[in-house]
């Protein structure tokens, strides 16, 4: 599939390869570079306006990623969405981050009650407003900061990963599956904990925050693999 063209790199201020990165990875978020879809490394070189050395060394990073899929002789594809995938990656993210949130939970101080409180009522303004970029950003900032206060940098590092890649998936499905009372009550929730110290009670909520996105991600991908056959049927 030809993927559109991508704007080109005009903003000096940042590394070359840090703006490459950023646009590749956005165009798979937004699926201007679909799933399982052949990336076609000379025409992102044409768009963005600059060599094959910064894009090859941008799917390599956004494969360390888990968004993109290098195979020798064969090229690079941008990674599939499955079922299996999104089991896998949405367990390892609720065993993890509610060990995080368990070490966070004695760690935590009242200046970062403070920041997490604002950090909800930012995020509540952006959902009223259909504010859908912004608020995806804020809902990530808002839980790493609580797993920054873990104080395990190797913890940290593989949470982060695993967000990455749940990009794939959150960035489609978030605003569509879930209501946001339920998703800003829930922060609340996991705040409140928090402030209490339960550390077991961090980790549940947390446990449960992840596993009510999976399933309406779930519900939705059944919905989304099951269109093409319908449309195929009223074709018959």
């Amino acid at each position: 599939m030809v993927s559109k063209s991508l704007i080109p790199i005009e903003d000096n201020r940042r590394t070359l390869a840090a703006q490459v990165v950023e646009r590749i990875r956005q165009a798979i978020l937004d699926q201007s570079l679909p799933p399982g879809s052949r990336i076609n490394q000379y025409k992102l070189a044409e768009d963005l306006k600059v060599s094959l050395v910064p894009v090859r060394e941008a799917l390599k990073e956004l494969e360390a990623e888990g968004l993109v899929s290098i195979t020798p002789r064969r090229g690079a594809f941008v990674t599939e969405i499955s079922f299996d995938d999104l089991d896998e990656l949405y367990y390892a993210r609720r065993l993890l981050e509610g060990e995080a949130i368990a070490l966070a939970c004695r760690r935590l101080t009242d200046s970062d009650f403070i920041t997490l409180a604002e950090m909800i009522e930012t995020m509540k303004a952006s959902t009223d407003q259909g504010a859908i970029h912004p608020f995806m950003q804020q809902n990530r900032a808002f839980h790493m900061h609580i797993y920054s206060a873990a104080d395990n940098r190797y913890l940290y590092q593989i949470i982060e990963n695993l967000w990455e890649r749940s990009e794939l998936y959150r960035y489609r499905y978030m605003f569509v599956l879930r209501n946001a009372d339920v998703i800003h009550r829930e922060h609340s929730e996991i705040l409140n904990a928090c402030r209490a110290g339960d550390a077991e009670r961090g980790r549940q909520l947390i446990h449960e925050h992840i596993w009510h996105t999976r399933n309406g991600i779930h519900a939705h991908l059944v919905n989304d693999f099951s269109q093409p056959a319908a449309d195929a049927n009223q074709e018959t």
